[in-house]
């Protein structure tokens, strides 16, 4: 897929998650199939202030390219100073929010707040994209509420600007994440345009992505809750698309931990042990939620404060596995293994 200037190995992003999306979490995904991955979305203004906090955010290696940063706000002058300032760092792609239905995002006018104000958000495309010589792309929703829906103006202006592509996440700010996303608008959108169009919403599984990109006719799929806990499913979209099934089983109840004990000390890279120990209980209840003794294990994960208990809590996980492996039959042990899936 090509996005301007630039070429991705495939179809599939990472989408930028607040409190999600930092290094690990996009060495993992990239680990899995995504074609490109992006920081979390920053706050323009807090981005240009260059605080310690910004730092950690924005930190990355070039083992993640290609690598965008996303951008929230309302000011076109902010934009295409942080533009300029993320084209220096070295990202590869730049993206615009306007998709962010959070009431303090929105309180501030910016992420699908500003879909009501189309000629501020053509202004801040222009600035942004005059701004670099880097591609510059959108994120946006169908619209305020149904009784607004106006993505097909923004995905022109969009396009009337020089941006090189958008995703669009077919609910409304009303909506939230409530709901469905329904990608026959993604289908009108990309009838409209003649830059790729990417598809975000309700891809859970990789039946989910074949039945919107054949549908849609779409170009990409961005993909966010859908692989909490479950990066492969990049790969299995992939494969999906390559031969028409998944070819690479799911990963089994042990190799499940082993990604979260990777995920965990990828997460040290960036972060103290304190703060790391906090995130990482929230990644492990995505990637333990339906294996036998979840529960359990996520209670003691959730008073994890050392490097050392982590892992203590992983062994112990791990032995309990492998003897129930030993001591399955062989039927069960393949249907725990993920095979046939």
């Amino acid at each position: 897929m090509k996005l301007g200037s630039l070429t991705l190995r495939n179809n599939l992003m990472a989408a930028p998650l607040c409190g999600i999306s930092n290094r690990a979490y996009r060495v993992i995904c990239k680990r899995y199939g995504a074609g490109l991955v992006y920081v979390e979305m920053l706050k323009v203004e807090s981005f240009l202030h260059h605080n310690r906090k910004m730092m950690t955010l924005k930190f990355f290696r070039d083992d993640e390219r290609p690598i965008g940063i996303q951008f929230a706000g309302n000011n076109p002058q902010w934009l295409g100073d942080a533009c300029k300032m993320a084209e220096d760092e070295g990202y590869d792609i730049i993206d615009f929010n306007m998709g962010c239905p959070v009431p303090k995002i929105g309180k501030c006018g910016a992420g699908s707040a500003l879909m009501a104000y189309p000629e501020r958000a053509a202004k801040c495309f222009e600035a942004m994209v005059n701004a670099v010589k880097i591609p510059v792309t959108v994120k946006f929703r169908a619209g305020v509420n149904e009784n607004h829906l106006n993505f097909l103006q923004i995905g022109k202006l969009a396009e009337e600007s020089g941006m090189v592509g958008v995703t669009i996440h077919p609910r409304t700010r009303e909506q939230g994440y409530t709901g469905f996303a329904n990608h026959e608008r993604t289908g009108e959108l990309k009838a409209a345009l003649k830059i790729p169009v990417t598809a975000s919403g309700d891809v859970k599984e990789p039946e989910d992505a074949m039945r919107v990109l054949r549908q849609s006719r779409c170009d990409g799929i961005m993909l966010g809750r859908g692989v909490w806990g479950r990066p492969w499913l990049f790969r299995e979209i992939d494969e999906m698309q390559k031969h028409g099934r998944v070819i690479t089983p799911a990963p089994n109840s042990l190799e499940r931990l082993a990604v979260l004990r990777e995920h965990f000390e990828l997460l040290l890279e960036s972060f103290n042990i304190t703060h790391a120990c906090q995130v990482v209980r929230r990644y492990a209840t995505w990637y333990i939620r339906d294996v036998k003794g979840s529960p359990a294990i996520r209670a003691r994960m959730n008073r994890v404060n050392t490097r050392e208990e982590f892992h203590e809590i992983l062994d112990e996980t791990e032995a309990l596995f492998e003897q129930e492996l030993r001591e399955a039959p062989p039927e069960a042990a393949l249907a725990t293994s993920g095979v046939g899936r």
